[in-house]
């Protein structure tokens, strides 16, 4: 039996497929670990802010938090930062997720359109067969 070159190109499709899938299963653990942090930075600022507010730390506890701030913020924006990336990597894998859905899509279209012209095909010879059979018995 010869090869079936839409037979080997749904393979390759749906292998490009499952690939797809684990790119957008790991995107999005790295995008759900990255919001995780950005969540950890604005906690650990609010937290930070409570400190120096309250009126028992005094005047350290507020120079403490003066001196931490711009560290804070550079944590939350670095924080802010990659949660964005990674959401963008997701967006990114979703899309050719997609794309890889119609790849396998399209090519089960043109298997089902080759099989239904095939049974087509058949049913016309075996049709033209009957035909003659019939015009043969006819005419003896």
């Amino acid at each position: 039996m010869k090869p079936d070159p839409l037979g080997t190109l749904l393979r390759v499709r749906q292998a490009t497929l499952d690939d797809a899938r684990k790119a957008v299963a790991e995107a999005y653990r790295v995008e759900r670990q990255a919001s995780d942090r950005t969540e950890q930075a604005g906690d650990v600022l609010a937290n930070e802010m409570r400190l120096a507010m309250k009126l028992e730390g005094g005047d350290d506890a507020v120079e403490t938090f003066a001196r931490w701030l711009p560290l804070g913020r550079h944590a939350i924006r670095q924080a802010h930062q990659v949660q964005h990336d990674a959401t963008t990597t997701l967006d990114h894998a979703r899309a050719i997720l997609n794309l890889a859905r119609s790849g396998v899509r399209t090519v089960e279209t043109l298997i089902d359109q080759r099989d239904q012209l095939i049974r087509q095909q058949f049913d016309r010879r075996e049709q033209r067969l009957l035909d003659e059979a019939g015009a043969r018995k006819h005419y003896s």
